[in-house]
Formats: structure tokens, sequence, C-alpha cells
């Protein structure tokens, strides 16, 4: 893919994701995690079959690419359960700007901790700017613990693990087009939660119209389309560049929680978002060596 137009679909893909926090905040006072997880899957699945038959691909898939699918699978439900559960106890808008800018920072040092790299001057100062960042957005001067490690607070932080865990292990596929890798990736995750929900499935068509848009919207364009494009951009661009878009998810995240949840945005998100911004920023302008493939 042209990487200009692949720029360009990863920001409307960042925006989609900043929509999610809110329509996931929604979705969770309808159904448990798990379901949640079975129908925004299924859904995203379902929705990818247009897209494999105008582009004529085959489902064909290699034994080790099944298995990292599977794998990947594993971890995008686990994440999805730490979403899903963050946004019920916590503000989409605190989720929003927390997980997505921990989650290039914590890739960052994975990745430099699985290639052995040391690191350089620049690299020190981005990661302590998102250190400020991050003890700022969760006032860690309040030393109140029940604040600071609330429900909803310690599964954004669990989130904020397990997506680098998910960006670094997809990023081994090989030989195989990114689409159908989603694909499988996408199916097994349906799948994995429809057993956690031992085969109990709620009928959808009885919520309202609320619950039908905001479901269709995290499934087909935060998921479907977003998640798409953002895999496409970490086999083709690299892990490090891809997740370096994830700057632009807190803004739209905060923007859609002002006007759909009418949450009120703090001064220490405000700042602590610009800091972690910052870091992201400075993390991915440094010369360092080739991305963790």
């Amino acid at each position: 893919m042209n990487k200009k137009i692949l720029y360009i679909l990863m920001v409307l893909a960042m925006i989609a994701w900043g929509e999610t926090w809110v329509n996931a905040k929604i979705l969770s006072r309808y159904l448990s995690a798990d379901e949640l997880i079975f129908w925004r899957f299924l859904i995203t699945t379902l929705g990818m079959i247009p897209i494999l038959w105008y582009k004529k691909l085959s489902l064909s898939i290699s034994l080790p690419n099944l298995l990292l699918a599977l794998v990947s699978a594993i971890v995008l439900a686990l994440y999805n359960n730490a979403f899903f559960m963050g946004t019920r106890y916590g503000l989409a808008s605190f989720g929003g700007v927390l997980v997505t800018t921990l989650t290039p920072m914590i890739t960052f040092l994975l990745i430099s901790l699985l290639t052995r790299k040391k690191f350089i001057y620049q690299e020190i100062v981005g990661l302590l700017f998102g250190g400020i960042g991050t003890l700022i957005i969760l006032e860690i001067w309040s030393f109140d613990a029940n604040l600071i490690f609330s429900k909803g607070n310690i599964y954004y932080l669990v989130a904020s693990l397990l997506w680098p865990i998910l960006t670094i292990i997809s990023a081994k596929q090989k030989n195989i087009n990114s689409l159908i890798f989603t694909f499988y990736l996408f199916g097994f995750t349906s799948l994995i939660d429809l057993v956690f929900i031992d085969f109990q499935i709620t009928n959808i068509s009885t919520f309202d119209s609320k619950f039908l848009l905001n479901l269709i919207l995290l499934s087909l364009y935060g998921t479907t389309f977003a998640t798409t494009i953002y895999f496409i951009a970490v086999v083709e661009l690299g892990s490090k560049v891809a997740s370096s878009f994830f700057f632009l998810v807190p803004s739209s995240a905060i923007v859609f929680s002002i006007f759909f949840l009418n949450e009120t945005i703090n001064i220490s998100l405000i700042l602590g978002g610009v800091f972690t911004v910052l870091a992201v920023y400075i993390l991915n302008q440094t010369k360092r060596t080739k991305d963790f493939k």
C-alpha cells in the first residue's frame, strides 16, 4: 500500500479508536465484557468478508501463522476484557488518554529490551516525560491508594501492557496478507469469548437503537476498519512507527467523551496527556535502529 495513503488511513483509524472509548462506556451498561467481546468480534469478522471478497484474497493460511493468530487472539481477548471493564468502572476520557499514551511507550521499552539496545539521551528524556505524564494523570500526589489504584485504573494499566504485547506478537506474521491474518485473529477472538460465556448468547435485537448503533460503530468502524489498518501498518511501517500514531487517540477520546458522555475533564488529565504525547513524539524522533519485526 502507498505510504501516504496508509498514513491518512492511520489518522482516520486513530480517530475511530478515540471514539471506541465512548462506545465501550455506553455498551458496558448493557452486557458483560465477555459478551461484548463476542458480539464485537463476530460483527467485525463478518464485516471483513466483503473486504476479502473485493480484494479476491484466499483464506488459506500456513500453520505457523494460524497458531500466531490464535496466540494473538488470546492476548486481544484479554486486552478487550480490560478495555470494557476499565470503561465500566472508569471514565472513558481517562482511559483514552492513559492507555493510548502509555501503550507506545511500553511498546518502545519492550522492543528495546528484546533487541538489547542501549538507551540514548533523547530516549531517556522521552521516557522521563512519559513517566511524569503518567504520574500526573494518576494524580499521584493525592496519596489516595483507593483513587490511584481504583478498579478502572487497574484495568486501564493492564490494557496498557497487553496491547504492546499484541503489537509485537502480531508483527511476527510472515508471508501472509495482513487482512487474512486479521480475519483469523478477529474470528478466534470471538470464538474464545464464546467459550467464556458458555455459549449463552444474549439476543441483542431486543436492545434499543442506542446500543445497536454503538455496537456497529465499535465493531465496523472502530475495529474492522481501524484495527485492520493498524495491523497493516505494523507490518508495512514497523511496530514502533505504527504505535506512534497513538498520540492522535487521546485528543479524539477527550472530545467524544465531552460531547457524548458529558464527562468533565480536569487539568491533571490535560497536563499529563500533554507530557505523555510529547514523550511519544520524542521517542519517535530518535534515530534508533530497525524496527523489531
